[in-house]
């Protein structure tokens, strides 16, 4: 293991696994695998036991906890103690087939307890489809209270555009049952009812496990490091605050891939590669630009249906493309090791705050273009801030617009990614880091 570098701050990536936890540090120019790591992943005094010895006293300057694989295994165990969602649906009428009426993924619809629909919800421009049905609301908040429910997850048509009908539907249902944990569509942004129905019923559902993880670890920190930053890595590659987290758990499903490709990267101290990740079905590869894991909204393995919060995308390695070198066109290409956990480590230890948007607008000059992309980026910059970067460091690192299909002329979809550097970085990729695998 390379030497401890005495006062150099240091940073410390943490992935939960479902059947144990790993650790690396990262200070300076080395990086140090946290040995021994713990038995399980809700072992956290045991993890940040280590961690505090590998660095020395006083000079952790924060923790970024990889918790995805555990969240994903929650949901895809049949046996695991979930909490049941109340899905409400604002759209116009209800469905005619029952079919419809449901998720099409099966594990989406197994973490519903009851649906209700309530009419109302706008269209992609904002306009109203039909004025919000506010008695049957009033039912639907009646047999809420009777039935004791706890998590709520809502969406409505056109949400994206217009909030109206989703948060008047919150606020009744939030003064019904004060104790209600409510997830709103509206806060993830997206397209399709049923990608944005799932990604709202899953943050619900994910909502009381998130909170336990965070919980653990803010304890913990208290304890061992009090002086240390919590971050959650987030499934963009970059990190959250462990409160955003706590609000919006879904946002950290599939942080575990997009980490992976980081922590390749900054191995091979490169910003721009193709990373071969080893997976039970064989390998797959992934993206990493400009230092950042290449993600799209997608399906996670094992969901069953598109989500709208973004992962990395990964594809079946075929090879074919590669030259002698191992190269693609001009992209070189790394090959992970077999212990993937600690490249997780890896990039979550190095991540950067980041914020994504996928909004709809309906513009109707270049001019209103430009002025639509600028709010997207100020609002993006806005969150990546309260998730702490430093001052001036928010850029943007992706931003697109383009016309929706079959749709208006002048409907577009804007996409804006925002990242920041942290107060106190870690070293920036120049070199080959030091290993001790």
């Amino acid at each position: 293991m390379p030497p401890r570098q005495v006062g150099v701050p240091a940073y410390a990536g943490i992935s939960l696994q479902p059947e144990r936890a790993f650790a690396v540090v990262v200070q300076g120019e080395s990086v140090l695998p946290v040995e021994p790591v713990a038995a399980s992943p809700g072992d956290v005094g045991a993890v940040l036991r280590a961690v505090v010895a590998a660095t020395g006293p006083g000079l952790l300057n924060a923790v970024t906890v990889d918790m995805s694989r555990v969240l994903l295994e929650s949901v895809l165990r049949p046996t695991a103690e979930m909490p049941r969602v109340a899905a409400i649906r604002i759209v116009p009428r209800t469905a005619s087939d029952p079919a419809l009426a449901r998720s099409p993924a099966e594990l989406i619809e197994r973490l519903v307890a009851e649906r209700f629909t309530v009419a109302g919800g706008h269209d992609l421009l904002g306009n109203e489809l039909c004025p919000l049905d506010y008695t049957a609301l009033a039912r639907v908040c009646d047999r809420l209270r009777a039935d004791g429910t706890t998590h709520v997850a809502i969406v409505a048509a056109g949400s994206q555009a217009q909030q109206q009908h989703e948060r008047a539907v919150a606020d009744a249902i939030q003064a019904a049952l004060p104790n209600a944990r409510i997830s709103a569509a509206s806060d993830f942004g997206g397209q399709g009812l049923a990608a944005r129905e799932a990604t709202v019923v899953l943050n619900s559902a994910l909502d009381a496990l998130a909170s336990k993880i965070v919980g653990r670890w803010w304890r913990a920190l208290a304890d061992f490091a009090p002086r240390t930053a919590l971050r959650i890595a987030r499934g963009d590659g970059g990190y959250s605050t462990a409160v955003h987290i706590r609000a919006l758990p879904v946002a950290a499903l599939g942080a575990d891939d997009a980490m992976q490709l980081c922590g390749a990267a900054y191995v091979a101290r490169t910003a721009d590669c193709r990373v071969v990740l080893p997976r039970p079905g064989g390998m797959v590869a992934g993206d990493v630009r400009h230092g950042l894991a290449v993600v799209r909204p997608g399906e996670l393995a094992g969901i069953g249906t598109e989500l709208v919060v973004p992962t990395a995308v990964l594809v079946p390695d075929t090879r074919l493309p590669y030259d002698r070198e191992g190269s693609l066109f001009d992209v070189p290409v790394i090959q992970a090791p077999t212990n993937v956990a600690q490249l997780a480590c890896m990039g979550a230890a190095v991540s950067k705050p980041m914020a994504w948007l996928d909004e709809v607008a309906f513009i109707e000059s270049a001019v209103e273009l430009n002025d639509v992309r600028r709010d997207a980026e100020d609002r993006a910059t806005a969150i990546v801030m309260a998730n702490g970067a430093a001052p001036g460091s928010a850029y943007s690192a992706e931003v697109s617009a383009v016309a929706v299909p079959y749709s208006p002329s002048g409907m577009v979809r804007v996409r804006v990614r925002v990242v920041g550097a942290p107060d106190t970085e870690a070293v920036s990729p120049a070199e080959p880091a030091r290993m001790a695998w």
